[in-house]
């Protein structure tokens, strides 16, 4: 669309992008001195001022704006159109334009819209003024959005009524599929009388933001109640209103509500011990939702796209029961299991296990996906102690690399492993490469356990126990900055890190197991799902956080 603006003195615009639009104009203050209803007014010639670009239509419609002004106003009230406007002194004797254009980027709104004039009868004569537009938001049709009014110091402050003694008010407006074909209409009315309507073409852009300031140039707006309506073509489009008075400080239309910040929720799979066996669940990690899956799965582990949850199957993980009615699964024994976690299965009759070649090691307690995706980590006993074994997540590929250690945790790039042992006569928390090489000891002592590296890999939680009495600690993966998270009377282990950097682990503090949350210097520990009893062996009870 091409612009209406004069080269000299405007800034050509584009019209597939959205602008904002001020204007200015003074009218002579011999115009304003119309003191009664009967007064008669005629108006100036009008000049353009050096820097203003050339605008008839507007000039004109805003001489008739101040015919229809002087009458309804005593003096010191005068005519409000697009842009800035003053109530101008005595020497000034020529209406002036001039104007600023800064392109913005913003997302265009229309007000509610219904149908006829507020301020019109069916006779055409003036009624109460109120807000509501009465052209319909449709693909192409001409919209502008809601009136808003704000002090001029405070842009961002809108408000529908101002103290008096108020100088200077900003309107601003959004408007859309506007074009030099439209007709536009600005009605404005003063404690519900008409005092000014004035009709020109659209001659700005096609969509945008129009501002424009509302002052006398000498001192205070009059008080009174003031509205304000657009016509597009005849039609109501929007409308307006503020009002000005001396009750009190100016109340300005609430400030939208700050956004609560949501706690972010993950999937949290873990197990709860019967006495028997390990029953899994699945639940958020605020606690809510809890889903029992299966009995007899323990240690499991997300896959990174959250379709599977791979855990250790206990003997008789094969046969499920619900309501007496027994479910087998061929091909699946105690070992690494996978099952289709997308959607969760509702019940036991909606399950879908799977296990590949290699898989069925009964000495495992635990599966690790490794944040890649590709490959299990796991611990089994296949004889002469435990190690950390690797299968592939897509295949049936096992790995040659056996790390000597139990109780892994992979890095954030999948490159690396943390785990327990005691190789070379030194026990404590190592870490090795996946390919068994590069084996780094990070902490010293034999009561390290359970380690869980951090998503962003800058910390390593792990349980120690001193005294008795486990708790949880992180350090950094050079062996620096060794933290103690938690003091309570009572375990506290099993930490897993989620995707925000906070920590879940499990704890018997009160005497009986439950999984608590805790940031992760170990602030705002909190329970989040009670009775989640852990079995004698507590790698069967390692949980799974889906990142």
């Amino acid at each position: 669309m091409p612009d209406s603006h004069q080269p000299d003195a405007f800034s050509e615009v584009n019209p597939s992008e959205q602008e904002t639009i001020a204007r200015k104009i003074e009218l002579p203050a011999e115009l304003l001195e119309a003191n009664s209803p009967g007064g008669e007014v005629s108006p100036p010639a009008a000049s353009l001022q050096g820097g203003a670009r050339s605008n008839k239509t507007m000039l004109w419609g805003g001489i008739g704006c101040i015919l229809l002004l002087c009458v309804g106003l005593l003096g010191g009230v005068g005519l409000m159109t697009a842009g800035t406007v003053f109530w101008g002194d005595s020497n000034n004797n020529a209406v002036a334009a001039a104007a600023t254009t800064e392109p913005v980027k913003v997302k265009i709104t229309s007000s509610t819209n219904k149908t006829g004039s507020p301020h019109e009868n069916q006779s055409g004569d003036p009624v109460s003024p109120t807000k509501q537009p009465d052209v319909s938001v449709e693909a192409g049709t001409p919209v502008m959005g809601e009136i808003k009014f704000a002090p001029k110091t405070d842009p961002l402050r809108v408000q529908d009524s101002f103290k008096t003694g108020v100088v200077t008010i900003l309107a601003t407006f959004e408007y859309n599929n506007l074009s030099p074909d439209d007709t536009w209409t600005q009605v404005w009315y003063h404690d519900s009388q008409e005092i000014s309507r004035s009709t020109q073409p659209w001659l700005e852009g096609e969509s945008g933001v129009y501002e424009y300031v509302i002052e006398t140039g000498q001192g205070p707006l009059p008080e009174g109640q003031w509205d304000l309506e657009f016509y597009i073509n005849e039609h109501l489009v929007t409308s307006g209103s503020f009002e000005i008075s001396g009750e009190g400080e100016a109340r300005h239309q609430p400030d939208p509500p700050e956004p609560v910040e949501v706690a972010k929720v993950f999937k949290l799979a873990y197990t709860k011990w019967d006495g028997e066996k390990h029953n899994l669940y699945v639940s958020d990690s605020n606690g809510s939702y809890e889903q029992f899956i299966l009995r007899g799965g323990a240690g499991p582990s997300w896959s990174p796209d959250g379709q599977h949850l791979f855990f250790y199957g206990e003997e008789g993980v094969d046969h499920q029961y619900i309501n007496g009615q027994r479910y087998s699964f061929t091909g699946v024994t105690n070992g690494i299991v996978r099952l289709d976690a997308s959607p969760l299965p509702a019940n036991v009759s909606q399950l879908n296990l799977a296990q590949g070649h290699g898989w069925n090691d009964g000495t495992a307690r635990w599966a690790n996906v490794s944040p890649d995706g590709s490959m299990i980590a796991y611990d089994g006993d296949r004889g002469g102690g435990r190690r950390v074994y690797f299968l592939g997540t897509n295949s049936n590929q096992q790995f040659r690399y056996e790390i000597i250690g139990e109780q892994a945790d992979w890095s954030p790039d999948s490159q690396q492993i943390v785990y327990r042992s005691g190789r070379n006569n030194q026990t404590g928390l190592w870490i090795s490469n996946r390919t068994d090489s590069g084996h780094m000891r990070l902490t010293v002592g034999g009561a390290d356990s359970f380690p869980a590296w951090s998503p962003d890999g800058n910390t390593i939680a792990f349980s120690r126990d001193v005294g008795g009495n486990v708790d949880i600690y992180t350090v950094k993966p050079d062996g620096s900055e060794l933290t103690q998270l938690t003091n309570a009377p009572g375990h506290d282990t099993l930490p897993e890190f989620l995707p925000t950097g906070e920590i879940v682990f499990r704890s018997a503090r009160g005497g009986q197991w439950n999984i608590w949350k805790m940031d992760g210097d170990g602030s705002n520990q909190t329970l989040i799902i009670a009775n989640a009893p852990v079995g004698p062996e507590w790698s069967f009870s390692r949980m799974g956080v889906l990142q």
